[in-house]
């Protein structure tokens, strides 16, 4: 889960450094890292300002709305930054099949400041071939970096020759609640459709526009299952008949429980009609 990347370096420490010798190289405490990781659950993340690959400043409480994949990454990484942001495009291209693209959105924060200008994030995303609609590439304030980082429970060392840190991917509710950590550094679909489907099909609502997309999304996030050959989600046909038949079951019941009703219904007014009186002539004479 950590490794020892190359690049530039912060001058400041970081976050959950391992205690050293005098001589010994700084390196991640991965203990602590993993409790400060766990820690962060639950936590609310503040809306920090950070810049878009085009310089514009953009604050992440506008992200609020839709769960949130969050990466830490630094551009002077040439190995396992870039590995593991192809892993996470390849997971999100999966789930989109299953979730929807607009379902959900995903940035990436590049914490060597001011090294990681949007300049230098937009080089990036363009020399990786990270294409999405929903993705963005960001650049906190330099001042923010070690907030930042701690609020989402992210940890990081410097180093002589880059820095030590965490892998993995951060999943924010769509109130900007942290509601897991999807540790190290093989991010899947599958991975990280779990808690995407638990996100949307029990502990928020639907972004749709009436009830009935609501049920329709529901359930088509529910018929989807994940695919290990193709790395992607897939309609589970098996499920989808099993429900049809299940629904059509159920609605011949109704049909026909309705017209029974209303057969009963027909025969107790019929019977309950009043007799008819017959009419005689009846004579006034007397004997």
């Amino acid at each position: 889960m950590l490794v020892l990347f190359a690049g530039g370096a912060l001058a400041v420490t970081g976050v959950a450094a391992a205690p050293r010798a005098p001589g010994e190289l700084p390196a991640i405490d991965e203990t602590q890292a993993i409790r400060l990781a766990e820690d962060a659950v639950g936590r609310v993340v503040p809306d920090f300002e950070l810049r878009d690959s085009n310089g514009k400043p953009l604050r992440l409480g506008s992200y609020r709305g839709k769960p949130l994949l969050v990466s830490f990454i630094y551009t002077g990484c040439f190995e396992i930054c870039p590995a593991q942001t192809r892993s996470l495009y390849a997971a999100v291209k999966g789930l989109d099949s299953m979730l929807g693209e607009n379902q959900f959105n995903v940035i990436s924060i590049g914490f060597n400041q001011p090294f990681d200008d949007p300049k230098a994030m937009r080089a990036f995303a363009s020399q990786h071939r990270i294409k999405h609609r929903n993705w963005a590439f960001l650049s906190p304030r330099p001042n923010d970096v070690e907030a930042l980082t701690r609020a989402f429970g992210f940890s990081w060392v410097a180093t002589p020759a880059g820095f030590d840190h965490v892998l993995g991917v951060t999943v924010v509710d769509a109130e900007g609640r942290i509601h897991s950590q999807v540790l190290g550094d093989a991010v899947s679909a599958e991975r990280l459709g779990t808690p995407l489907r638990r996100l949307l099909l029990y502990e928020q609502p639907q972004i749709v526009s009436s009830p009935i997309s609501q049920l329709i999304e529901r359930v088509r996030i529910l018929c989807t299952v994940y695919d290990a050959r193709t790395g992607e989600y897939r309609y589970d046909w098996k499920l989808i008949l099993q429900m049809a038949s299940g629904l059509l079951f159920f609605l011949t019941m109704f049909i026909w429980l309705f017209g029974e009703w209303r057969r009963q219904r027909r025969q107790r007014r019929l019977t309950g009609l009043p007799c008819p009186v017959t009419a005689h002539a009846v004579s006034g004479k007397g004997v």
